[in-house]
């Protein structure tokens, strides 16, 4: 080998190493910022870190927290419908649903639609007092609102293709995982309906209220 050569080895080398460090750093930075958030936010030395990733992971769409794979994936959220034909018998379906969405992949595909809805989701409003103290803010307030509302019609509508002539009417639900004292106390079932809740969908001044 040309002793000229070897430098340039080296350059190459270090190069490759220079990306595949990054690229891990991309991975791992994403799911490492959710499980080091705590209520005064981010940790900051990961959140400075990230954001040197953050482009790259956005552009590969690699910048998922996996929140949902443990140790503590929280709750999950699904859509409860209601389908009533016109002699009045009414049937109810959940979204995911194991033993309906089948292979796995359509269940996986339902739980990020469920997911979805519930991440966008925007209370109705804007509140008159953000009106007044900040337009701008309440111009935001109603396109988030305007966007759930259209992603929310769009499953309903999909729904009445599915069941053309009956009504149908959606609900989120939470999905709540039992805290280890409440389950040391009472040992319950992942599926125990106790565990179920509707999200409902008001302003979010009756939401402090309540």
């Amino acid at each position: 080998m040309d002793s000229d050569s070897i430098p340039i080895t080296k350059r190459v080398r270090l190069l490759f190493s220079i990306l595949i460090i990054g690229h891990l750093l991309a991975l791992v930075l994403p799911p490492l910022s959710v499980q080091t958030r705590g209520p005064a936010g981010q940790s900051p030395s990961v959140s400075t870190a990230l954001e040197w990733v953050e482009p790259y992971s956005q552009l590969l769409y690699i910048d998922r927290g996996y929140a949902f794979f443990a140790p503590d994936p929280g709750p999950s959220h699904l859509i409860q419908v209601a389908i009533t034909n016109p002699d009045g018998q009414r049937i109810e379906r959940r979204y995911p649903d194991l033993d309906q969405q089948w292979p796995r992949l359509l269940y996986h595909r339902h739980f990020m639609l469920s997911e979805f809805l519930h991440e966008i989701y925007h209370p109705p409003g804007p509140p008159e007092e953000l009106q007044n103290a900040n337009p701008q803010e309440a111009k935001y307030w109603s396109l988030s609102r305007s966007r759930y509302e259209r992603i929310r019609k769009s499953i309903i509508d999909h729904l009445r293709h599915e069941y053309p002539g009956d009504s149908v009417a959606i609900a989120r639900i939470e999905h709540l995982l039992p805290n280890l004292l409440d389950y040391q106390q009472e040992p319950v079932e992942l599926t125990d309906e106790r565990l179920y809740r509707v999200l409902l969908d008001q302003p979010i001044q009756e939401e402090v209220g309540e």
